[in-house]
């Protein structure tokens, strides 16, 4: 105790600094046990629109979709539809119960799709009742489903905490129902800026979706894996009601001298090259300088001498400004006045744009290409073939009558080249070398 005495002043710092950590620790989890693992994603989220990477460790969707975009019954037995495409009726698999181990009927789900009439004619059934014809209709159930009103799936996961900061989810906690599975804490970052901080300073273990994987080039303990992105394409826009790029064999010189671009998976379709309604034999571009050196004299016929040399800007958005200068080196090897410029959102008005699309993993494309979608048929496509293509291919049934549909398609808008589609990103992830074993155990389910 005269110890104690002595050196009271001590001690007092010394509980002040043990309680300080106990609580910065219960706050931010700056550290976790051995069977726990700290992830971070970056974006903003309500808990009405969770992202898919944890929403499929919670539960999963009615419908599950192979590599090559087929569906096939997950949640449900099979299903049935009419003839012209727009009623659907699925039928729930026997003795499903969610995570808390209440049964799963049919009710307890809740669907919200535009124009679409959803009734429960049973505990076991779903209809729904569609305003117009829609034959991939059950790719958009893949989404994981969860019991009306709450957060609860049928996964190998609970979420057992969420935290927000006003109306945004800052922090969720999963459960695994297996206690050999790691628990989750997952924080949410607005920009890749402050993921990267938190890295850095320990708050997660690993970051998924990663840009900036060169942040970490020279460091020992981080590892990176990355994955082909399918559900993205990396393209080049043309405004085909431009001036200039209004000419098509233009635009197919300037598909034509594109590069293939270095360590990624060359995308020379609007398809993944997995996809059922892919077509190999379809016309290809990117790096084929003869094809660009013909089509660029075709173009000569149609515009005036000075618009061979004419200004072309190609907008591109910040991650892609690398691939934007290759793409322009290209272009001016053809004798135009190219220039790139780098913007943070989608222009309004441009001639070339360089992003990055999602795309479905059915066919489906018509909300990108078909001349009604003006807010998101970004070039301005107007190409009444392209338009029956995929006007047909929602309407029929079986695969092979849809094949044939798209396969047409996919020749006619090469031809039209309205894009160059460059190629797949990446899907990065950054872990720690010592998380390796604890995010695997996850990356598998």
């Amino acid at each position: 105790m005269e110890i104690i005495r002595r050196n009271k002043q001590y001690f007092l710092i010394i509980l002040v600094l043990i309680a300080t950590f106990a609580f910065i620790q219960m706050k931010f989890k700056l550290f976790y046990g051995s069977n726990n693992i700290g992830i971070g994603l970056i974006g903003t989220f309500q808990e009405h629109d969770l992202p898919l990477e944890v929403v499929r460790l919670v539960s999963s969707g009615l419908i599950s979709m192979d590599e090559a975009g087929r569906v096939k019954p997950n949640l449900v037995s099979g299903w049935e539809t009419n003839n012209d495409a727009t009623e659907f009726k699925f039928k729930l698999k026997d003795d499903l119960k969610w995570a808390d181990g209440g049964k799963i009927v049919s009710q307890d789900l809740e669907f919200s799709i535009p124009d679409v009439e959803v009734t429960y004619p049973n505990e076991k059934e779903i209809l729904f009742k569609l305003k117009d014809s829609y034959s991939p209709f059950p790719t958009l159930l893949t989404k994981p489903v969860l019991k009306k009103g709450t957060l609860l799936g049928l996964g190998p996961y609970k979420i057992s905490k969420v935290e927000k900061s006003r109306i945004f989810i800052t922090k969720i906690i999963l459960t695994p129902n297996d206690p050999k599975l790691p628990v989750i804490y997952i924080r949410f970052y607005p920009s890749e800026k402050t993921a990267l901080t938190g890295f850095s300073l320990g708050e997660v273990q690993a970051l998924l979706g990663i840009n900036n994987i060169k942040y970490f080039s020279n460091n020992p303990v981080v590892l990176v894996k990355q994955k082909t992105d399918y559900s993205k394409i990396v393209t080049a826009l043309f405004s085909v009601k431009d001036s200039l790029l209004s000419n098509r064999s233009l635009r197919q010189a300037l598909s034509f001298i594109s590069p293939k671009v270095d360590k990624e998976e060359v995308a020379d379709n609007p398809f993944p090259p997995n996809s059922w309604g892919y077509d190999k034999s379809a016309k290809k571009y990117l790096n084929n300088p003869d094809e660009a050196k013909s089509a660029l004299e075709r173009a000569q016929s149609n515009l005036p001498a000075d618009k061979m040399h004419a200004e072309i800007i190609l907008t591109s958005t910040p991650n892609l400004e690398e691939v934007g200068k290759q793409v322009t080196a290209a272009w001016k090897s053809l004798g135009f006045d190219v220039k790139l410029r780098v913007e943070s959102g989608i222009p309004q008005n441009f001639q070339a744009l360089l992003i990055t699309q999602s795309i479905p993993l059915d066919p489906d494309q018509y909300f990108l290409w078909h001349a009604t979608q003006t807010k998101t048929n970004l070039s301005g496509l107007d190409s009444k073939r392209v338009d029956k293509d995929l006007e047909d291919g929602r309407k029929i049934t079986p695969e092979q009558d849809r094949k044939a549909k798209y396969y047409d398609f996919q020749k006619a808008l090469l031809e039209e080249a309205p894009a160059i589609f460059l190629y797949f990103p990446k899907y990065n992830i950054v872990y720690l070398k010592k998380s390796e074993g604890l995010l695997n155990k996850i990356l598998s389910l």
